[in-house]
C-alpha cells in the first residue's frame, strides 16, 4: 500500500455542496477526462506503486472532476488518474460538479498542500493563504486537510521564526517540532542557543525546555507540558502520513488514546494493509 496524503473526506468542508454527490458516483471514460493546464503540481511520485494499489485494492477515492466542453477536466486527484491509466482503467470513480473559479482554485491549493515533498514552511505559507485570500477558519482548514486545529495553528506559527531560524529550517537543518519549540522560548539570547545546538545536534527539544522554563517542568491540567503537546502533536502528524486518515492521540489520567478516524469498513481495511506486514 501506499503512503500518500489523501484529500479524502475534507472535501465536502471546502465545498459544501459535493457531500450530496458522495453517494451518487459516476463512472467516467478515462478517455473523456483532461488534466487541467494550471495544475500546481507538476511531479507525480510512486505512481507505479499506486497503479499496483488499485489494481489490487481498487481507487479507494474518487477523483473529482468539472465538466468542460464535452469533456472533464480534473480538479483533485491528477496523481490517481495518472496511475489509473498505468493500471488499466477504462472508467474511474470521479464526482462531477461544476465549480466556480474560487472553489476550483482553492482545491487546487490544498491539492497542492498535500504533495510528499512539500517543507513545513511552503505548507505554512499554503494555510496562511487560504486563511488571508479565501478567508477560511483555521478550524475549517483542519477539517478540510484531515488534521487538528491546533497543527493548522503551530504550521502557520512557523512564519514567525526571525531570519536564521527560518533560513535553518528552510535548509533542514532543524525539523519543525524543533522550529516551534524556538518560537516558545522568550529570551532572545537564550533562543540563538538553543538554535545553534540544534544545528549542531547538541541539543534536542526537552534539553530546550529546559532552557525556557529554566530547569523547572511545567504541565498543564491535563498532565502536559508544552514539549509534550509538541511531540504529541508531531507523532498524530506520523500517524496520519502512515494510515492516510485523521489521527487523534489523547491522554486521559495515566492513560494515552490513539484514536484513528474511519469511515467505512473499507477504511479499517486499508488502514490494517497500511500498518501490518503485507508478506504474511
Amino acid at each position: 500500500m501506499t503512503g500518500r496524503k489523501t484529500l479524502g473526506r475534507g472535501l465536502s468542508a471546502l465545498i459544501p455542496e459535493v457531500e450530496e454527490d458522495i453517494t451518487s458516483i459516476e463512472k467516467i471514460d478515462i478517455d473523456l477526462i483532461e488534466a487541467r493546464r494550471d495544475q500546481p503540481r507538476k511531479n507525480f511520485e510512486n505512481i507505479e506503486e499506486l497503479a499496483e494499489s488499485i489494481k489490487e485494492y481498487g481507487l479507494l477515492n474518487p477523483i473529482v472532476l468539472s465538466k468542460n466542453n464535452g469533456k472533464y477536466e480534473i480538479i483533485a486527484g491528477e496523481r490517481r488518474y495518472r496511475a489509473s491509466i498505468k493500471a488499466g482503467l477504462k472508467k474511474i470513480d470521479a464526482i462531477v460538479r461544476n465549480f466556480d473559479q474560487k472553489d476550483i482554485d482553492i482545491l487546487s491549493l490544498v491539492e497542492n498542500i498535500q504533495r510528499e515533498d512539500l517543507s513545513a514552511l511552503e505548507e505554512a505559507e499554503a494555510y496562511k493563504k487560504l486563511i488571508d485570500d479565501f478567508s477560511m477558519t483555521q478550524e475549517e482548514i483542519a477539517k478540510s486537510m484531515g488534521k487538528s486545529r491546533s497543527y493548522i495553528a503551530n504550521s502557520v506559527r512557523l512564519l514567525k521564526l526571525n531570519k536564521d531560524e527560518t533560513e535553518a529550517l528552510a535548509d533542514r537543518k532543524i525539523s519543525a517540532s524543533q522550529a516551534r519549540t524556538l518560537l516558545s522560548i522568550k529570551d532572545q539570547d537564550e533562543r540563538k542557543k538553543a538554535l545553534d545546538g540544534f544545528i549542531n545536534k547538541k541539543l534536542n527539544v526537552r534539553d530546550a525546555e529546559k532552557i525556557k522554563n529554566k530547569g523547572k517542568r511545567k504541565e498543564k491540567a491535563d498532565g502536559l507540558s508544552d514539549i509534550d503537546k509538541i511531540l504529541l502533536e508531531d507523532y498524530e502528524e506520523k500517524f496520519m502520513e502512515k494510515v492516510g486518515s485523521k489521527v487523534k492521540i489523547d491522554k486521559t489520567g495515566k492513560t494515552y488514546k490513539l484514536i484513528i478516524d474511519c469511515f467505512t469498513v473499507d477504511d479499517i481495511e486499508n488502514i490494517y494493509w497500511r500498518l501490518g506486514d503485507e508478506d504474511s
